[in-house]
């Protein structure tokens, strides 16, 4: 089952970079049980961009439906990003602004069904070429991020 309504209450994070890492990510999580948060790299939205973020995360989800999951991409600090990202409709994003700005952006967020989430303190980062064992190990210990 996806969670695309609702953000799921502390799962593993994972941070992937591509189509493929995110795939694997999820083909895990179906073979666990565990749900994951799949993460963007830090300012990812900035350089990736909103649309294709959401659409990495759709083709994914629909190669493994089973999977749950949801997901958040990180603005930075650039607030037109995470705009972007909220006309786009990605489930949840990431932003470091100023209090004032970020209340702003997280009430036009609430409004939109979108989330706004602190940076995953601890995520497993799929640059890093984890091994199949050492990704499950990390759904399996359960949360990573308070």
């Amino acid at each position: 089952m996806n969670t695309t309504a609702a953000v799921i209450a502390h799962p593993a994070a994972v941070i992937v970079h591509d189509l493929g890492q995110a795939m694997r990510v999820l083909a895990a999580a179906e073979r666990t049980g565990r749900p994951v948060r799949l993460c963007s790299p830090p300012a990812a939205g900035t350089y990736l961009g909103p649309a294709v973020f959401k659409s990495m995360i759709d083709q994914a989800r629909a190669r493994h439906p089973a999977a749950q999951a949801d997901s958040c991409l990180d603005c930075g600090d650039e607030a037109g990003t995470a705009l972007a990202a909220l006309r786009h409709g990605v489930e949840a994003i990431s932003l470091t602004a100023p209090p004032d700005v970020l209340e702003k952006i997280a009430d036009m967020a609430r409004q939109s069904g979108t989330a706004t989430l602190p940076p995953p303190s601890q995520a497993l980062d799929m640059a890093q070429g984890p091994t199949d064992e050492k990704l499950a190990d990390w759904l399996l210990e359960g949360t990573h991020d308070g």
